[in-house]
């Protein structure tokens, strides 16, 4: 029945005073609204002996979810938190009063089954309300402060402190207005502050080379409209994209990698978030990325590595600025203002011609384009970005000599890699110049040609493979002589051989169509190992169609 009408014997005056200085004794002490919120009901739970005490929301739309959970002063564990009654919840949503029901009496009809199935012998709930509250157009959120009793004793403690759930109700209904808000802030702070730090726009555009890009970007930055930048693998498009984004102040920057998965549902999820009971496991809501980036830019790295039923939903949310979550059920979908930058390094048009890219999202995300260009094409770069890669690697400093230098600068140089390449080079050679010095027992102060082996430079600085496995055998152990010329001879040998390595690992990849472990299953190697080698060497992995 409803216990609404239940006799309790004793005057509960003082006792309910004590529970009500107790509530408001911790609103100054609480350090932020979150915490605040868990010593509210804490305190709600300890003072009528409950088993645990759960805050609920529903949206418009949208299904209710818990957003905090207590018992015995800790947080419930996901599992605990389903162990709730919605029926009393949905009850209280739909008729905006109070109510609580008693398990073993039936008078006004049974209570509901949810309550028995989970030995609940009590069960009370407040409602919490925000008249006024509108957040991004989602309509008036509405809550529960839901009480549960699992012993008989406990459950009479519950009718006489009525007033104090109805005083608790009130509070957290203070305390949630902006604590969506605030955790939003709080989980924004966190992202960027685990990220690395982020070169500036000027520091990216400094050269003279970059002068006719830097002019474009200049012209850029102010813009809303959605930017696509273009180029080879390791050119630094995503740095760029960031950086612009910063330069703007459409703040937060968010990156979403795209094509670490084929299911749509968890392309959705990622990008847009899920509401809870979506999917199987998905025990809370959660926001998506375009949530994160909301009022900020919106980073699209990998673009094409989107599947064609996922460009669909891009294409409505370039369009209009609206979204649907995963399990979203609302007639209205949610809106997000952000600034969208595309970044790739694949043929994006020839993709469109191919019918693996919607052509309208192609036009949707190129409202402006931007190519980096190739490291090739601006050699005279080189050695000013090798001089800052040592100069960012730290103590002890390194400069590069004039062999190092002439070698960079040499035309036959691939660097397929480009940026991300020469600075993986530049730091390998660091490291042997390093260990060097440390065999002579000297200090190092530059980074010679020796040091630079051929494999970490490309094809084009690669030896013929015929006649240099013989080589390297003859010189890979030296016997006499002075130990620097012996270890410098060792030092080219190693470079020789790696060079012999990345010739056979092309070859390999060549044969089995790019695929790295029909290659590695041909070398007898594992696929990691591969995967390792192919990467320290400098060799980026290229499908192929066989004939």
């Amino acid at each position: 029945m409803r216990y609404d009408r239940a006799v309790t014997g004793g005057d509960p005056t003082a006792a309910l005073w004590r529970s009500m200085l107790a509530l408001l004794g911790h609103v100054d002490s609480a350090p932020d609204r979150a915490t605040l919120l868990d010593v509210c009901l804490d305190t709600v739970v300890a003072e009528l002996g409950a088993d645990r005490g759960i805050v609920v929301l529903s949206e418009a739309g949208q299904a209710p979810y818990i957003v905090n959970a207590r018992a015995d002063g800790r947080a419930l564990a996901p599992a605990e938190r389903e162990e709730i009654s919605r029926s009393v919840i949905r009850d209280v949503l739909e008729r905006g009063a109070s109510i609580t029901w008693q398990a073993d009496v039936a008078e006004d009809g049974p209570a509901p089954a949810s309550m028995r199935a989970l030995g609940i012998v009590l069960a009370a709930a407040e409602p919490i309300t925000w008249p006024g509250w509108r957040r991004r157009g989602r309509g008036a959120a509405r809550g529960v402060l839901y009480l549960d009793f699992r012993s008989p004793r406990r459950a009479l403690q519950a009718a006489p402190h009525r007033p104090l759930v109805a005083a608790a109700a009130r509070l957290i209904s203070i305390l949630l207005d902006p604590l969506e808000e605030v955790a939003l802030g709080q989980e924004r702070e966190r992202a960027l502050a685990a990220r690395p730090p982020q070169p500036a726009l000027a520091e990216l555009l400094a050269s003279r080379s970059l002068l006719p890009l830097k002019r474009e970007v200049e012209s850029l930055v102010a813009s809303e409209a959605p930017l696509l930048v273009l180029g080879e693998s390791g050119t630094g498009k995503t740095l760029l994209a960031t950086a612009i984004a910063e330069a703007s102040g459409r703040l937060p920057v968010v990156r979403a990698m795209l094509g670490a998965s084929d299911d749509l549902n968890t392309i959705t999820s990622e990008l847009f978030g899920h509401e809870r009971g979506a999917f199987s496991g998905a025990l809370a809501r959660r926001r998506g990325l375009v949530d994160f980036a909301d009022g900020g830019t919106l980073i699209l790295d990998e673009l094409l590595n989107l599947p064609l039923l996922a460009q669909r939903l891009l294409l409505d949310f370039t369009q209009f600025g609206t979204y649907r979550p995963l399990g979203h059920e609302g007639a209205e979908p949610r809106r997000a203002r952000v600034r969208l930058i595309a970044v790739t390094n694949g043929d994006l048009e020839g993709a469109v011609r191919a019918g693996r890219f919607r052509e309208d999202l192609f036009y949707r995300l190129a409202g402006a384009r931007l190519e980096v260009p190739p490291l090739r094409e601006r050699r005279g770069d080189i050695p000013a970005l090798a001089e800052a890669t040592l100069a960012k690697a730290g103590a002890p400093p390194l400069h590069l000599d004039l062999e190092a230098r002439r070698l960079l600068l040499s035309p036959t140089l691939a660097l397929p890699g480009n940026v991300r390449q020469l600075e993986s080079a530049v730091l390998r050679a660091r490291d042997r110049a390093l260990a060097e010095a440390r065999a002579l027992g000297r200090e190092a102060d530059a980074v010679g040609a020796q040091h630079f082996a051929p494999g970490d430079l490309g094809v084009g600085a690669l030896p013929p493979a015929g006649p240099a496995q013989p080589e390297v055998e003859e010189a890979a152990a030296p016997a006499g002589g002075d130990i620097g010329g012996r270890y410098h001879e060792l030092l080219a040998a190693r470079g020789r051989m790696d060079g012999v390595e990345a010739t056979l690992l092309r070859e390999a990849l060549d044969r089995h169509g790019g695929v790295i472990a029909h290659a590695a299953r041909a070398l007898g190697v594992p696929r990691t190992s591969l995967a390792s080698r192919l990467s320290a060497l400098g060799i980026t992995r290229t499908a192929r169609t066989r004939p």
